[in-house]
């Protein structure tokens, strides 16, 4: 089945699911949100520095607007997409469905205390617009290094002269939206690693780092894209 285009029955879909934070265009129509992926920097990187990853764990899903293999519809991929918040992850659903992607599925954690080994292995993981809405970042990082040996990772940085240590990673803290803010950490606050701090914990835990993308004048706060192997 290809890609569903009635569109007076997918508005009704998106209506059930709102509010939508992310724009889709699907049977070229627009649905959902205001904020646009379509053109997203990130996915194109993705592939040009892993070239053939078949499986891929995406971290998180972002209504769906971010799983890359429900974006390269040929690849013979399969893709996780784990997200924390149930809303999210109906609207990544049903999005995928639509476009008819049958190569992703879903499942929803807590990436605070995740154990990702249970899913088995994966050629590459994509963490994007994530790690920065998490009180304790260096757990997740630890669970990817579990289950790949290629890393992409987009990620927000401290950059504060009121740089504090916090179970011995520096960085600072960030105030959180909280659940009823979709585009927020689910918490009330966030630990924000300093990209010295980052760097550090990946080459101690054995990553490579060969892409880092800084972009410190990012419009809401410094940057960071990183491809990292072992």
């Amino acid at each position: 089945m290809g890609p569903t285009t009635d569109s007076e029955a997918i508005a009704e879909r998106f209506s059930a699911l709102a509010p939508w934070s992310t724009r889709f265009e699907i049977g070229g129509r627009a649905f959902g949100g205001e904020i646009d992926y379509s053109a997203d920097w990130r996915i194109g990187e993705f592939f040009r520095w892993f070239r053939e990853p078949h499986t891929i764990l995406e971290l998180s899903s972002l209504e769906g607007a971010q799983p890359s293999s429900s974006r390269r519809p040929r690849r013979r991929s399969a893709s996780a997409a784990a997200s924390r918040a149930v809303p999210r992850t109906s609207r990544a659903r049903l999005v995928v469905e639509l476009l008819g992607r049958k190569n992703v599925e879903f499942a929803v954690e807590d990436l605070e205390t995740v154990d990702l080994a249970r899913y088995g292995r994966f050629d590459a993981v994509f963490c994007a617009g994530l790690l920065y809405h998490l009180e304790r970042p260096w757990h997740l990082l630890a669970e990817i290094g579990r289950v790949t040996d290629q890393l992409f990772l987009d990620t927000h940085y401290w950059s504060g002269s009121d740089t504090i240590e916090v179970e011995g990673h520096r960085g600072g803290w960030f105030d959180e939206g909280g659940y009823e803010d979709p585009l927020s950490g689910v918490g009330s606050r966030s630990f924000w690693l300093t990209a010295p701090a980052l760097i550090q914990f990946l080459t101690e835990a054995g990553w490579s780092i060969r892409h880092f993308n800084d972009i410190p004048d990012w419009p809401t706060a410094p940057r960071a894209w990183l491809g990292c192997v072992r």
